[in-house]
């Protein structure tokens, strides 16, 4: 490239200059932003206008409070005394540009077209949205993650066990998940995320999920060298099962160590060591129960890696936050997702009272 012309350089540059976009005014988005068709926002957000809206309401101040032009990639107050021209972009232009990327893959180059910006500015304001709305549901109640209370707990042992009854001490499910990463020019740091099963370099992340389709526990961006049981040991399930007994299914993957806050699905439903004969018939439909409701965290993690199929890429590896950042991102907005648009497999087949419950609040809007 050193040794190219300019002129040769700009023709190799995959980015679309000023001249043939749209303004922003005229964009594609704020025509979809302006039909207020929930079809239209939910593809290409995943959010439909109410929860967009909602969202926006938390998101537009801060937008308004702190800057993206800055050197250090933080978020830093205006300062009223220097002036300057207004920002072309909106807050709903910025809360979108998020979200639409969230549900894409590969180049920059459709978000582009699709909102009208410049590589460089639309980068600026990627990086400087994702930050902002971390900051804004951070401690919302209906995004952040937090371990529900001991009455929440008893409600989902509830709802599990009247579709398993054996399954009466298990409050959720939990999975492992493997994010692919470029791998780091230093020896050292690249063994750290070699996984040897797989042969690959990863970071890893354990999510466990409720019946009402939400993340109560997630601990993400781990060496991807570490296993998922380790992961989940970190992540202190285990707190649950000594305030409440509460269980947690798995799959047979987990370690074989004996934990009893766990219980592992059967690759092998036949076999029981029970000494007696009732004892084996209860622990082999106990066995066939797990293995079917540990189905909701494949649903789980299939609904998160299809609602943001940007974790589908190959992650960059940094040393500055940014992995962390957008995984935290994510699991704010899967949560805020499962709680008030309400198209989650989860929530639908253990507590269908909730799709109800939300549909009647939305409709008396």
């Amino acid at each position: 490239m050193k040794s190219l012309s300019e002129e040769e350089r700009r023709l190799r540059s995959r980015k679309i200059p000023r001249a043939s976009l749209l303004m922003l005014d005229m964009s594609p988005w704020r025509t979809l932003l302006a039909s207020n068709v929930d079809q239209s926002l939910i593809t290409m957000t995943g959010f439909d206008g109410a929860s967009f809206a909602s969202l926006l309401q938390k998101f537009a101040p801060l937008f308004d409070e702190y800057t993206p032009f800055n050197s250090s990639h933080i978020l830093l107050k205006q300062d009223p005394s220097k002036g300057g021209r207004p920002r072309k972009v909106r807050p709903e232009d910025c809360l979108g540009l998020v979200l639409v990327w969230t549900r894409m893959r590969g180049s920059l180059t459709a978000l582009q077209l699709i909102f009208g910006m410049t590589c460089s500015n639309l980068c600026m304001y990627l990086r400087f949205g994702r930050r902002v709305i971390v900051e804004a549901l951070k401690s919302d109640p209906l995004a952040k993650i937090v371990i529900p209370s001991n009455e929440e707990i008893a409600s989902y042992k509830e709802a599990i066990g009247a579709i398993y009854p054996l399954l009466y001490d298990v409050w959720s499910t939990m999975d492992g998940l493997k994010l692919y990463l470029q791998q780091s020019g230093n020896t050292e740091i690249q063994a750290r995320f070699y996984n040897g099963w797989t042969h690959g370099h990863y970071v890893t992340s354990v999510f466990v999920f409720c019946p009402d389709g939400t993340i109560p526990i997630a601990f993400f961006n781990v060496p991807g060298s570490l296993h998922d049981s380790q992961v989940a040991h970190w992540g202190r399930v285990y707190d649950v099962y000594d305030e409440t007994g509460g269980k947690c299914t798995v799959d047979s993957a987990f370690g074989k160590v004996n934990r009893p806050f766990l219980i592992k699905s059967s690759q092998d439903c036949l076999v029981s060591t029970m000494p007696t004969r009732e004892e084996q018939r209860l622990d082999l439909q106990r066995k066939r129960q797990a293995t079917s409701m540990r189905q909701a965290a494949e649903w789980g993690m299939r609904a998160i890696q299809s609602s943001f199929p940007r974790l589908k890429d190959t992650f960059v590896y940094e040393d500055t936050g940014e992995r962390r950042i957008l995984m935290k991102m994510l699991c704010l907005l899967y949560i805020l997702c499962a709680r008030t648009v309400g198209i989650n497999q989860i929530k639908k087949v253990f507590m269908k009272q909730l799709d109800e419950d939300a549909n009647n609040e939305f409709s008396m809007m």
